[in-house]
């Protein structure tokens, strides 16, 4: 007895070890998890804004369309983002389950899918009146982002979120569209990180980096081993 007794105490010390030993790897995964699953949120986010501002932008364009049929997929396009953004608001702004995003990426795909759609069919009516030909390039103003991401961290942001500055970079001066937070902090601090990645041993600035799309890998930076630098950055004052 004293010995099976013995094994059960080893046992249950053995199982309650191994129930700490997981509980602790998941407790130590939760930061990581929490990180990945706020990436993904905010990149989310940036999706269904840029979607927004098409719409919008297209419903700058109805009173210059005369066919009902395409007036009624404008209205299905609002009632599909009028969906989308009840099912983001179900969303914990901050989670560490990326799973429970699952649900509104289709979404946005198909949102997106049906706005383009809905665009193609306003320019070919648009496009049967040249009085209005204006309009289409004023679209395309207004849902293109000036740059891919900010100049300095390669977020990527839509129009509303950029702003230009006048900067000089060893001596050479740039007009660059920074985000507003690095932009700030350029202001604060006088100096801020710029992002590179490593080409063939030297840093190359990521907008000289083929392949790489912030709207799609901003958010998985790691995948290209990123290197910060800071180089001597002078923000030059706006003209007055």
């Amino acid at each position: 007895m004293a010995v099976l007794g013995f094994w059960i105490i080893a046992i249950l010390c053995i199982g309650a070890g191994l129930v700490l030993i997981v509980r602790g790897y998941g407790l130590k995964q939760i930061p990581k998890r929490a990180s990945a699953y706020r990436r993904r949120y905010v990149q989310t986010v940036a999706q269904i804004e840029l979607a927004v501002v098409k719409l919008n932008s297209l419903g700058n364009l109805v009173p210059h369309v005369r066919n009902g049929r395409v007036l009624d997929d404008y209205e299905s396009a609002l009632r599909m983002m009028e969906t989308l953004l009840t099912a983001l608001n179900r969303l914990p702004n901050f989670g560490t389950d990326r799973q429970v995003l699952g649900q509104v990426l289709p979404m946005v795909r198909r949102v997106d899918m049906k706005i383009e759609e809905t665009y193609r069919k306003f320019k070919r009516s648009i496009e049967e009146r040249p009085m209005l030909a204006h309009l289409l390039p004023q679209y395309q103003t207004e849902t293109t982002p000036p740059a891919e991401g900010c100049y300095f961290c390669s977020r990527p942001f839509m129009r509303a979120y950029f702003k230009a500055a006048s900067i000089k970079v060893e001596g050479i001066k740039l007009k660059v569209y920074g985000c507003h937070i690095c932009i700030a902090e350029l202001k604060a601090t006088k100096k801020i990180k710029v992002l590179y990645f490593m080409e063939k041993g030297r840093p190359v600035h990521w907008s000289l980096c083929e392949g790489y799309k912030p709207m799609e890998q901003y958010w998985d930076l790691n995948r290209r081993k990123p290197s910060y630098q800071t180089p001597a950055i002078e923000l030059i004052p706006e003209e007055v």
